[in-house]
């Protein structure tokens, strides 16, 4: 398993064998303060001991999340939003399958160290669902960046590397949409991205795993 690969995380069992998941994306893989090895995704994925699921088979398991609490819009059932925009949202997980390894990098993502997002800054992300893109850094924003890459669903937990220097930067979290107010209409699409700076903290001082 590498840095933009698909990952699911089953959420619940429907019965007869069968489980609802959530399709998201490994972003990086870390070294806990303990010596093990894990990989990170988007919080709002999956919850601690939910299981971690490739191609049907279960490989692993949430070890920590945090994910900004949501709260349902009450002019539309069934759609949610973060009551907080801007709280964290980042999750690791273990690998309890040994036939499945965890990968430091993949075709055209190889981070080699921690970087700081700066306006400007040419990046690429890798998701799952959109793979890999390309853009620059426009907001920085204490734990957060935003870029101008159009992202989906299903890319969350993907990473985000400066390709000057192979820096790894953040996670994907969100697809951001900005409309005209007398419109309506859609003048840009951006992605926001969770600071893995922030995530390392986070985990207990996590080091980024580069090999």
């Amino acid at each position: 398993m590498a840095p933009g690969d698909r990952i699911d995380i089953l959420q619940r069992s429907l019965g007869g064998g069968r489980f609802e998941s959530l399709q998201c994306t490994m972003g990086f893989a870390v070294t806990a303060p303990n010596g093990e090895r894990l990989g990170v995704t988007a919080g709002h994925c999956g919850a601690p001991q939910q299981p971690v699921g490739v191609k049907k088979w279960i490989v692993g398991e949430v070890v920590q999340s945090q994910a900004p609490e949501v709260k349902e819009d009450p002019n539309r059932p069934g759609h949610y939003s973060p009551v907080d925009p801007f709280g964290p949202d980042w999750g690791t997980f273990r690998l309890t399958d040994p036939d499945v390894k965890l990968l430091a990098s993949a075709p055209g993502m190889a981070p080699r160290s921690v970087g700081t997002a700066r306006v400007g800054d040419p990046v690429c992300q890798l998701g799952s669902v959109n793979g890999r893109r390309c853009g620059k850094v426009t907001k920085v924003m204490n734990d957060w960046v935003v870029s101008d890459i159009v992202t989906t669903q299903g890319d969350s937990g993907g990473p985000l590397v400066r390709t000057s220097d192979n820096a790894a930067i953040g996670i994907i979290t969100d697809a951001v949409t900005l409309t005209d107010s007398d419109s309506g209409q859609v003048t840009q699409r951006l992605t926001q991205y969770y600071s893995l700076n922030a995530v390392l903290r986070a985990a207990g001082g996590a080091q980024l795993a580069t090999r």
